[in-house]
């Protein structure tokens, strides 16, 4: 803006500046020219009328002719000089640039004849005619007509040059390009002055908004006295509220993080903690239900596989407890190695296939031969959390596990034909501690973390997760792991 506002200013003051030079030494050469032409005119009509009387003063005529003799010798306004009486010359000089002048044998037209012609030099001049008026003596008194005029014709001819005109323009113009480049100069000068006074403050106002953004404890001081310095103190104002406002979200955010730390650490204490007791109530269900310590009543066995079904409900609660603490506190890592695909997905279905044939549900894998870097043990997580959802919201179908090769990724995809997910659950699934609820599931309790663990693993990978899903045809979750290995 600083630019742009100086150089218009100073575009505006070249072109005026220049555009009136150029007119005021138009105007001065035509005035000059006209100056010229009035003084070649009374020269020549002086002569006329001298030459036309015959009892003129031969010294006085003879003064002016040594007059402008001088001229065309010092190379003056004059170029020559021609006195024609009755076609005859009777005087005649002129500058050495100049051919000689033959008398004119054509009667003239008018009194005066002006042409404007060039020396040989290029040099204009006006060629001034000027016709002798007949004596008295030589008009007859009865046709009253000039006696001699058949003779040939009478006149002054008389050459002025431009050439002075010219050298005035010149110097006049080399006065007026010194006042243009002062006009100039001065249009700088008070660009500058102009730019400080009006734009000045805004660019200091343009510059604190810019650096506000980096800093918070920029801010305009504009002392101009109008609207640019009110505009700038409410800037401040502003700025100080979104100052504070950081301030205290800052605090906030503090807060949070360490509530969160100590979220994560109570959590981590606590399911460590439980783990250790379930160990042993799982364990010694087991032992219970095998008959170690001797057979067991209907009722016993029915009892016991409860409060086994139950353990392995809080261990796997705990489980995602535990890993879902640990991937918010920053202390998941990933381990890579390279990885079979087909036998992850195996091994993943595997600890579904005995819940999938009590629902006669179908469950099998589709993956040709690919390998890739990634964390085996977090890739089966993901699997087995994703088949987790789909046996438990499956009554009757299928369900499939594929994984190709797309670009430099793997997409792997998890298919079933269960209930389908509703759109009001579509943009917050994957969030932790959201739960789908149907009718015919509500027998199926959990935290709602499993997805949530599922979208931290594919992330670290440096992958995306999303999902395909009507109600009633069943859902489709995609996830992406990148080919490190193929590149």
């Amino acid at each position: 803006m600083k630019y742009k506002f100086i150089a218009t200013l100073v575009v505006f003051t070249v072109i005026l500046s220049v555009s009136f030079a150029i007119i005021a030494v138009s105007r001065l050469g035509e005035e000059l020219k006209a100056q010229l032409l009035e003084r070649g005119k009374g020269v020549a009509a002086d002569l006329a009328e001298k030459y036309s009387d015959p009892f003129a003063d031969p010294l006085e005529l003879s003064k002016t002719l040594q007059m402008l003799y001088e001229n065309i010798s010092q190379g003056g306004e004059v170029v020559y000089l021609q006195i024609v009486k009755a076609g005859k010359d009777v005087f005649k000089i002129h500058d050495k640039r100049m051919k000689i002048l033959e008398p004119m044998q054509t009667p003239l037209a008018t009194q005066w004849e002006i042409r404007r012609q060039r020396l040989p030099d290029g040099t204009p001049y006006f060629d001034l005619i000027r016709a002798i008026p007949c004596p008295d003596i030589w008009i007859n008194p009865i046709t009253r007509e000039c006696e001699v005029s058949s003779l040939g014709p009478s006149y002054v001819r008389l050459g002025l040059s431009l050439a002075y005109v010219q050298k005035q323009l010149r110097q006049e113009f080399f006065v007026f390009a010194v006042l243009s480049f002062g006009f100039t100069g001065a249009g700088i000068l008070i660009a500058f002055v102009l730019y400080q006074m009006i734009l000045g403050p805004l660019s200091i106002l343009l510059e604190s908004v810019k650096r506000f953004s980096r800093e918070r404890q920029a801010r305009a001081h504009v002392r101009s006295g109008d609207e640019l310095e009110t505009l700038a103190t409410e800037f401040n104002k502003m700025a100080d509220l979104i100052e504070e406002r950081d301030r205290t979200l800052e605090l906030k955010n503090q807060e949070l993080t360490e509530a969160n730390r100590v979220k994560s650490e109570f959590l981590a204490m606590m399911g460590h903690e439980l783990l250790t007791p379930l160990h042993s109530i799982r364990g010694f269900s087991q032992l219970l239900l095998e008959g170690i310590d001797g057979e067991l009543n209907p009722a016993q066995r029915e009892s016991l596989f409860a409060i086994k079904s139950s353990g392995d409900h809080l261990w796997e609660l705990l489980n995602n407890i535990l890993k879902y603490s640990k991937l918010e506190a920053g202390e998941e890592k990933l381990h890579l190695e390279e990885v079979e695909v087909r036998k992850v997905a195996e091994e993943a279905i595997q600890a579904f296939k005995p819940q999938a044939r009590e629902k006669d549900i179908a469950i099998e894998a589709e993956a040709n031969s690919i390998r890739l870097q990634a964390d085996g043990t977090k890739l089966k997580q993901i699997l087995m959390n994703l088949l987790s959802n789909a046996v438990k919201y499956t009554r009757e179908g299928e369900i499939r596990v594929s994984a190709q090769e797309r670009g430099g990724e793997i997409l792997f995809a998890v298919q079933d034909t269960g209930v389908g997910i509703d759109k009001q659950y579509h943009n917050k699934l994957f969030e932790p501690f959201t739960q789908i609820e149907t009718l015919s599931t509500k027998e199926h309790t959990g935290l709602g973390l499993g997805l949530a663990i599922v979208k931290k693993y594919v992330e670290m990978h440096g992958g995306r997760v999303w999902f395909e899903s009507e109600p009633g045809k069943g859902s489709t979750f995609y996830f992406t792991i990148p080919n490190h290995r193929g590149r």
